[in-house]
């Protein structure tokens, strides 16, 4: 009886918890126009998590950071697509999103080798969080540059360590335990330092960075484009950066 009334108890809580969140409304997802007193916490950090459509700190700031583009007549093609994304490109422009086992996606492509996109043939290409589960990285980059058209831009995330110059890889065939182990995560190669800009100027692109910095601290605090509580884990990406690779 002690249990099931703690559960009860456990419940009520939560219930209450999710009703009051709409109120007072003091921060607000510019993905899908959820307002309210807090995000959710996830697996890694605290108060980023949108409740309505999940869309985290990165997220957010991916948009922001395209709100001078321009989406007419542009083509877009967008690698490991979030379902909020989804919905709010797809209208603005010639849209396609691609991975390379899924199949709700209109292309199977593996990024380090895409044989059937032709030269200069998107405006923009977005892959966030993306870089990290490709074996050759910087074949991935140039196949990016490839398909860009002059002047076109691709966005690009990554976890990257706070004040880390030097990114860390394993290529080796060591297991998802081991992978999760060493860079937080059962499928990715590597953790990046500061040097992914080296990899990015390698390729010839020019390179802009976006970060929370580069909006005001009234607009970083209502959209939550910032962490509120750094995470301890070293692993932990706390200050996220949106590069700009412009060809």
């Amino acid at each position: 009886n002690n249990i099931r009334g703690i559960w009860r108890i456990k419940k009520i809580i939560k219930y209450l918890f999710y009703k009051s969140l709409p109120f007072p409304k003091l921060v607000k997802c510019n993905i899908c126009n959820w307002s309210g007193r807090r995000f959710l916490d996830n697996n890694w950090l605290e108060k980023i998590a949108c409740p309505k459509c999940n869309s985290f700190e990165r997220h957010r700031l991916l948009l922001f950071s395209l709100q001078y583009f321009s989406f007419e007549g542009k083509k877009i093609l967008h690698f490991a697509p979030e379902p909020f994304f989804i919905s709010h490109f797809k209208y603005k422009s010639t849209y396609l999103t691609a991975d390379l086992t899924k199949d709700d996606v209109d292309l199977n492509l593996d990024i380090s080798k895409m044989t059937s996109i032709n030269d200069s043939e998107y405006d923009l290409v977005i892959a966030s969080d993306v870089l990290e589960h490709v074996f050759d990285d910087q074949k991935a980059i140039e196949e990016i540059y490839r398909i860009l058209k002059i002047g076109g831009r691709a966005l690009i995330t990554v976890p990257q360590g706070d004040n880390l110059k030097n990114t860390f890889e394993d290529l080796t065939n060591i297991s998802p335990e081991e992978r999760e182990k060493k860079f937080g995560v059962r499928d990715h190669y590597r953790f990046y330092g500061s040097d992914i800009v080296d990899k990015f100027k390698k390729t010839k692109f020019s390179v802009d960075i976006f970060d929370s910095d580069s909006v005001s601290k009234k607009i970083r605090k209502k959209y939550v484009l910032s962490l509120p509580i750094l995470g301890k884990d070293p692993l932990t990406t706390n200050y996220r950066k949106i590069y700009h690779l412009i060809k």
